[in-house]
Order: structure tokens, then C-alpha cells, then sequence
């Protein structure tokens, strides 16, 4: 009623949530769909933090079984928040995902694996700031961005076929599984599920395609 009363009023921002110093939008565009920002937290590896993680989905789930089932896009961001070597990344991601599938699943995915290592291993290292989006498009596959900009899988290591996705959903269900799923820190879980209250910021508000 009052901006129909005053005209030249300006809508009021959306908040947006701010963790680290790191501003997340509460909505983002991301392959022509908009996302909301289901949760967010920071993760940690030992003592230190090393990401600010945020969940971006079609529209918001509180639990990890109705995110798994969940049609269309859904975005894993990294924003990073100190310096990881190539190796280290592969090493980190490789014992997690291991802890989170089983034997079976690991043997039957060891291809999809090792086209993420040989992905990783042309990333020399990522920094403070870097923002890391690791997307699952339905009929394409599972694809990443550094800065907006899509990370290429080796073709060695996909047979000599270049390929940009891994178009295996088993494959990022068990990356969710790192983050959503039983063994994840309960801290980390609870955020990206929304369970966590989140702390605002009225400099947000428009929407961003995170992609290149």
C-alpha cells in the first residue's frame, strides 16, 4: 500500500545470508532455472575453514532423502576459504567419497573417480575467494565451474572421448552423500538442509547465473 502511495519508492532489497564474509543471493539463475538457497555452512577440515558450502534447488527440501529425489538442477557452491593444492583436493575428495559409498558403489563408479582425479589434476591449486560450482544437470550429467568457468575432464581418462560431464547420477548422489548425508559433520548437514538459522544481509538480493 504505501509504495502504491509513493511512486517513486524503491522496493526494499531480499536479504541475502552472509557467513565468513562471504555473501550468498538467496536466489541465483543457473542454466537458464533459478535456484533458492535451500542452507548453507562452513566446512571445516580439522582445525581450519576451508569453505563457506552453500546448497542451491529447484525449491527448498529439509531432508536428504527428498533432495536425493528431487527433478532438476541442483548446485553444490564451494566459496573457498584458504589455498588447496591439486593433490590435497584429490586426496580430500577421493577419502570422502569413499567413506560415503559402499565397496560395491566404489568399484562400480572407479571410472567416474578417476575422471574427477584426472579433472583435478589440471587445477594447479584454488585460493581464498575462488567459488567452485558443482552442478547436476538432469540428461547432461554432472559438471564444474572455477570462477565460471566449466572444468574439462582429461580425455585420457574417458577413453579418448572428450566428454564434460559425468553423466552418472550415482555418482553425485554420493558427492550430496559427502555433505547431506549420515557421515557429514552434523554441523555442515543441518545448514545445507536449512535446519540451521542463518545470519542476513540486506546487500544481496539479485539474481546471478554461477556458470560460465
Amino acid at each position: 500500500m504505501a509504495a502504491a502511495l509513493v511512486p517513486w519508492a524503491t522496493p526494499a532489497q531480499a536479504a541475502s545470508v552472509e557467513l565468513e564474509g562471504v555473501e550468498l543471493e538467496e536466489s541465483i539463475m543457473a542454466h537458464g532455472q533459478k535456484l533458492v538457497l535451500n542452507g548453507a555452512a562452513v566446512r571445516k577440515r580439522g582445525y581450519f575453514k576451508a569453505d563457506v558450502t552453500a546448497l542451491y534447488l529447484p525449491e527448498k527440501r529439509t531432508t536428504p532423502d527428498a533432495i536425493f529425489k528431487l527433478n532438476g538442477i541442483r548446485r553444490i557452491q564451494l566459496n573457498i576459504l584458504r589455498e588447496f593444492t591439486s593433490s590435497t583436493i584429490s586426496r580430500i575428495f577421493i577419502s570422502d567419497f569413499k567413506q560415503n559409498s559402499t565397496d560395491a558403489e566404489f568399484k562400480q563408479l572407479i571410472n567416474e573417480i578417476s575422471q574427477v582425479g584426472a579433472a583435478y589434476s589440471a587445477v594447479k591449486r584454488v585460493s581464498k575467494g575462488d567459488v567452485i560450482n558443482l552442478d547436476w544437470l538432469p540428461g547432461k550429467g554432472w559438471v564444474c565451474y572455477i570462477n565460471g568457468k566449466q572444468l574439462l575432464i582429461d580425455p585420457g581418462a574417458t577413453g579418448g572421448v572428450s566428454n564434460n560431464a559425468i553423466n552418472n547420477e550415482l555418482a553425485y548422489q554420493i558427492y550430496l552423500r559427502m555433505y547431506i548425508g549420515p557421515a557429514a559433520p552434523e554441523e555442515l548437514r543441518n545448514g545445507l538442509l536449512g535446519l540451521t538459522r542463518l545470519p542476513r544481509s540486506n546487500g544481496g538480493g539479485r539474481d546471478k547465473d554461477g556458470d560460465a
